[in-house]
C-alpha cells in the first residue's frame, strides 16, 4: 500500500473516528440530561404525596369532628382530592416512563458507540502500524543504503 494510501486511509479513519466520539459525547449529556429530568419527576411524584398526605391528614381529621351533615362534602371532597392526585401521579408516571425508554435507548447507542469507536482505533492503529513498517522498509532505499 503506497504512502497516499495510508494517508487517505488514515484520515478517513481519523474523521470517522472524531464523528463517533463526538456522538459519544453528545449521548452522555442526553443520558445525564435524562438523569436528571428523570430525578426531578421522582422528586416531584414524592413532594406530591408529602403534600397530599397533609392535606388528607387535616381531611380526616376535619371529618371526625364534623356534624354529619358536613361529612358527606368532605368525604366527597376527599374522593375527589384522591382523584386529582391519582391522575396526576399517573401524568408523572406516563412522563418517568418516557424517559426511561429514551434512556435505554441512547444506552443501546452508547453501547453501539463504544463498540463502533474501539473498532476504528484498532483499525487506526493498524494503519498507522503498517505506516510505519511501511516508511521504515522504504527509509534506507531513500537513503542511498540499499
Amino acid at each position: 500500500m503506497g504512502y497516499a494510501l495510508f494517508a487517505q486511509r488514515k484520515l478517513v479513519l481519523d474523521m470517522q473516528l472524531n464523528t463517533a466520539q463526538m456522538l459519544q459525547t453528545q449521548r452522555a449529556n442526553e443520558q445525564m440530561a435524562l438523569a436528571t429530568q428523570h430525578t426531578s419527576w421522582d422528586q416531584n411524584l414524592s413532594s406530591m404525596q408529602a403534600s397530599l398526605s397533609q392535606e388528607l391528614a387535616v381531611m380526616y381529621d376535619n371529618l371526625a369532628k364534623a356534624d354529619d351533615e358536613d361529612k358527606e362534602d368532605i368525604q366527597n371532597e376527599i374522593k375527589s382530592r384522591e382523584n386529582d392526585f391519582q391522575g396526576d401521579v399517573d401524568e408523572i408516571n406516563r412522563e418517568i416512563y418516557q424517559v426511561s425508554i429514551r434512556e435505554n435507548a441512547i444506552e443501546l447507542e452508547v453501547k453501539r458507540l463504544d463498540t463502533q469507536v474501539t473498532a476504528l482505533e484498532k483499525q487506526l492503529d493498524a494503519i498507522q502500524e503498517a505506516e510505519g513498517k511501511a516508511i521504515d522498509r522504504a527509509t534506507p532505499k531513500f537513503a542511498g543504503l540499499q
